[in-house]
């Protein structure tokens, strides 16, 4: 289970790189696609979500040991609002303002992936490996358990 919300990172920007990459296509590409593209996204962070608050954020409050983790709380609190930040985008850019403006939803989409990237990687660095190794747990433990 830990092996997946680091894979679930990896697999939510190559599916956001896909929808740049098809939101840029010339000629431009179906809504429709577009969209499905979209759905797939949120199917991928909604899951991720979920796994993450039974891998990590759970564990770490039940454990009574999440301030043992420097501004663990306000990261987890940073995270979550970021999440909403893809919600707010996906509300800003309908599909009539994506085939209105498909240059400034591929700068929007590209800025929101840059942004995306940098939360990652500050979650798994100051939470994800902190957390795993202040309640013990392993990868593959995790995984087996």
């Amino acid at each position: 289970m830990t092996d997946d919300i680091f894979r679930q990172h990896r697999v939510m920007i190559a599916a956001g790189e896909d929808l740049l990459a098809t939101a840029r296509r010339t000629p431009p590409a179906r809504l429709e696609e577009i969209a499905q593209l979209r759905v797939r996204l949120a199917g991928l962070a909604m899951a991720h979500l979920k796994a993450e608050e039974e891998t990590i954020v759970r564990p770490l409050m039940s454990s009574g040991r999440i301030d043992q983790i420097p501004g663990a709380a306000a990261l987890i609190a940073e995270c979550r609002a970021g999440h909403g930040a893809y919600s707010d985008h996906v509300r800003r850019w309908t599909l009539p303002a994506i085939d209105a403006d498909r240059a400034g939803y591929a700068q929007a989409l590209s800025q929101m992936l840059d942004q995306l990237r940098v939360m990652m990687e500050r979650e798994e660095r100051l939470l994800y490996w902190p957390a795993l190794r202040l309640l013990g747990a392993t990868p593959r433990e995790t995984q087996a358990g």
